[in-house]
């Protein structure tokens, strides 16, 4: 599969090929790997494949190009958490079923969503957009197998960006506030479908609102272009009284 999506990689022109660098070398390298650790060749055709992969290597390809590559890159990566995160926290099964992702039971993530599958869907603009355009979606069931394609195809998004941002210089030795950023993204998302399903706040009701603000601000923590997001936010609420993730570093 990796040989397959570098192949499609490689399809581009002999002027974008002069144009290339190493850190866009090293990104599409990265990119294959982690497309060979998702389940997307079991979800998507060959055709949206290529499709995905030259969106992939094109947006990789302006970043590498632009001015300030890393500042982009960081643009480009937040949003992509925020479109992940919208799908991965609901993707996060309720107890006792294993959750692989880790954030169960983390502040403000409480595994709840994923049984509201189908009213959320109906819902939430944020979802209804998503799947603008889908067909023969009725079923739980096709609610579930669609989840699972936007989220691993975000993923993968998600995670070759953040390797552009590694490669470009946008991290230091033991950079760890990649996940701290997918906890919080994943709660900002949580309070919306909540609100969006007249659900009671993830957090205690004395604190719920406060919590809400303090992990959507990352996100503002994040394109400020800090070096180490994640202690920046902690260092700003450690004494408010926000409840803050444990075990997140990478």
């Amino acid at each position: 599969m990796i040989r397959r999506i570098g192949r499609l990689f490689r399809t581009r022109t002999a002027v974008e090929a002069q144009r290339e660098n190493p850190a866009l070398e090293a990104t599409v390298r990265e990119s294959s790997l982690i497309y060979s650790r998702t389940p997307l060749s079991e979800l998507i055709s060959e055709a949206r494949q290529s499709e995905l992969s030259r969106e992939i290597y094109l947006e990789i390809n302006r970043i590498c190009s632009s001015r300030e590559p890393a500042a982009v890159c960081r643009e480009k990566y937040a949003a992509a958490m925020l479109q992940t995160a919208s799908f991965q926290v609901l993707t996060i099964p309720a107890r006792p079923q294993p959750d692989e992702s880790g954030l169960r039971g983390q502040p403000g993530i409480s595994g709840e969503l994923n049984q509201h599958l189908v009213d959320l869907f109906r819902k939430s603009d944020r979802l209804r957009a998503a799947i603008f355009g889908e067909e023969g979606i009725s079923t739980k069931a096709d609610y579930q197998a669609l989840l699972q394609r936007l989220f691993w195809e975000r993923y993968w998004i998600l995670e070759t960006l953040n390797a552009a941002r590694m490669e470009l210089g946008d991290s230091e030795p033991g950079d760890c506030w990649h996940k701290p950023f997918l906890h919080a993204a994943c709660v900002d998302a949580e309070n919306g479908y909540r609100r969006d399903l007249d659900l009671p706040p993830a957090f205690d009701a004395d604190i719920a609102r406060a919590a809400a603000n303090a992990y959507s601000m990352f996100t503002d923590i994040v394109m400020s272009g800090v070096e180490d997001p994640a202690g920046e936010w902690r260092d700003y609420y450690h004494d408010s009284g926000i409840p803050m993730p444990e075990n997140l570093a990478e």
